[in-house]
């Protein structure tokens, strides 16, 4: 379930901001350590790809427009509304980068700068829509599976120990097919392969289930060992769950501190 922050209602004015001002917004929200610390102009600048002169110049129309606050010899921090803004602009980045990578397979990295396209075209009836359907689980959507590159489908009898994936399918008599389900072994089903005996007998773990499969069963079961994939999106679906404690500074319990280290592009910001 999605923590419920990230579908918090906003009550926002009716006046529509450029392009350009909500991405001010957005990264001044992004680079900020802390809420009410101050995000200096040079920086800012530096990530928008814009001279410092002129993100001076930008900063001080929204400074009189009431969306960013201006410290001297410090820089910019967000109003109250500016950052109702941003955080609507945060919010519909998010819902796509979700629905991409959970739904259409895409890479977090290539989701991130879609996402940053998407945000500013989406209407709120596509918001709406969008968020009704990312409360429902990943496993209960019916998604759209990716292309799978054949090179990373493989039968179990083929694995080694320690391969991890998702079954992309299982090739038995109905009657067999519904007693590897009932053991949680299906298509979609996260697996690890545990061990492969010299006869291509397989000890697989399905949740927190063990369950020794004989070889002409293993053999019939297809693993698809895109782990990089299949880790990449989870933890999108994690990282978005925790969003809004981390874009404002609030100690939380992040739930992807773990992979930090080995799936970094996934947690950069655009």
């Amino acid at each position: 379930m999605l923590h419920v922050d990230l579908w918090h209602a906003q009550t926002l004015p009716e006046a529509r901001v450029s392009e350009s001002v909500e991405m001010y917004l957005v990264m001044t929200a992004l680079l900020r350590s802390a809420p009410d610390q101050p995000v200096p102009l040079s920086l800012l600048a530096n990530k928008l790809g814009v001279s410092q002169v002129s993100a001076n110049e930008m900063c001080h129309r929204l400074e009189e427009r009431g969306l960013l606050a201006y410290q001297p010899y410090k820089g910019v921090t967000l109003t109250p509304d500016g950052e109702e803004w941003a955080q609507r602009i945060l919010s519909r980045r998010r819902l796509w980068v979700i629905f991409l990578v959970e739904n259409l397979g895409i890479d977090p990295e290539e989701a991130d700068d879609l996402a940053c396209q998407l945000e500013h075209i989406t209407s709120d009836r596509l918001v709406a829509a969008l968020k009704a359907f990312l409360e429902r689980a990943p496993n209960a959507r019916a998604p759209l599976e990716p292309v799978s590159s054949s090179a990373s489908l493989r039968p179990l009898t083929a694995c080694t120990a320690g391969t991890r994936g998702v079954i992309a399918a299982v090739d038995v008599e109905p009657a067999a097919a519904t007693f590897l389900a009932r053991q949680g072994i299906a298509p979609g089903a996260d697996a690890e392969v545990l061990a492969v005996g010299a006869d291509h007998a397989v000890l697989l773990q399905i949740g927190t289930q063990q369950v020794a499969l004989a070889p002409s069963l293993a053999n019939r079961i297809t693993l698809d060992d895109n782990a990089a994939l299949h880790a990449a999106r989870h933890a999108a679906w994690q990282r978005c769950s925790a969003f809004w404690s981390c874009v404002r500074g609030e100690p939380h319990v992040c739930p992807i501190n773990d992979s930090l280290e080995s799936s970094p592009s996934i947690l950069a910001t655009p």
